[in-house]
């Protein structure tokens, strides 16, 4: 067997073993494998406008852009089942909103059930109690009921009870001390009002259905250790922050990261560019090896034929 014979049986061997699942990963479009971009959302509304609000139509065309490219909407419990150890669909996209604000009922739900898209909102639950009073009117008791029943993939979760505001001394309620009567609450206050407060978010949303309540959004995402001890006893297994990175399963999973899609200067491109920027490298299994980087080190080309069989050239030897 000459030199040229040898290099076309060995590009051939190769082409129809080890790198067949490189092969296929390129053909199905593979972005990102074994890691989870969460994005987040707040206010879905035509006409208010804030640094946390977007229109219906940009919220759409984020979506459909999405799907159009091959990312694959999870649901909040698979996403739990990946943190213990499951597998993920590739180019995994967790869609996560907080505050409970009434325009995800309103806007984005009807647009995520036409879409069989999952989301999770993270409830103020105190604003149920009068859920039009708030600044920005909250979803109620009767519409999280309604949108869990109805489908199987909208789930609603914690953003504490009553934790979303600041502080006399600037403060976020969930990190700072209380002043009483003039006296700052000791360790062990703060420690119980926190426990205390994470335990009646999840009573208030455990009586409106029956999936698992052990997932919380951080208010303003702030936190510290203290915090995320407490929040924990509460009855969190689960917590996201705001720090704009992909989601891996040797994360902390009190301290999940979030990448904001929601401010009305996130164009559908831009989101996505945002997601393909904070890919995390893994490192491939040891029996995928990259066919054309392998090839053309070899002096070959590769291709994928339409009918998907692989096409592997050493100068005129096929």
């Amino acid at each position: 067997m000459n030199k040229l014979t040898f290099k076309a049986a060995m590009l051939s061997l190769l082409g129809f073993g080890l790198l067949l699942p490189s092969l296929n990963a390129a053909k199905s479009n593979v972005l990102y494998k074994d890691q989870v971009a969460v994005i987040m959302y707040h206010h879905i509304d035509d006409d208010a406008q804030s640094g946390g609000t977007i229109t219906t139509r940009l919220f759409h065309d984020q979506l459909a852009l999405l799907k159009k490219k091959g990312y694959q909407f999870i649901t909040l419990r698979q996403f739990k089942h990946y943190m213990e150890g499951a597998s993920v669909p590739n180019n995994a996209v967790l869609v996560t909103f907080d505050d409970g604000y009434e325009s995800f009922y309103d806007n984005a739900y009807p647009l995520l059930k036409s879409m069989r898209i999952p989301a999770v909102n993270f409830v103020i639950t105190n604003d149920l109690e009068n859920p039009l009073a708030s600044y920005i009117p909250s979803m109620s008791q009767d519409e999280i009921i309604e949108m869990t029943n109805d489908t199987n993939f909208i789930d609603a979760q914690c953003h504490s009870d009553n934790f979303h505001y600041k502080l006399a001394d600037g403060s976020a309620a969930l990190v700072g001390r209380m002043a009483n009567g003039g006296r700052k609450e000791s360790d062990e206050e703060y420690k119980q009002r926190v426990i205390s407060d994470t335990q009646k978010c999840v009573s208030k949303l455990a009586e409106l259905y029956p999936e698992p309540i052990d997932a919380y959004a951080y208010p303003y995402g702030i936190y510290d250790k203290p915090s995320i001890d407490y929040v924990r006893q509460g009855g969190m297994n689960y917590a996201f922050t705001v720090l704009p990175e992909m989601a891996t399963r040797n994360l902390d999973p009190m301290q999940l990261p979030r990448i904001n899609a929601g401010n009305s200067a996130i164009t559908p491109d831009g989101l996505e560019r945002s997601i393909l920027r904070r890919v995390v490298a893994l490192s491939p299994p040891a029996a995928e090896v990259p066919l054309l980087e392998t090839v053309s080190q070899l002096g070959g080309k590769a291709s994928l034929s339409g009918g998907g069989q692989v096409q592997l050239q050493y100068q005129d030897i096929h």
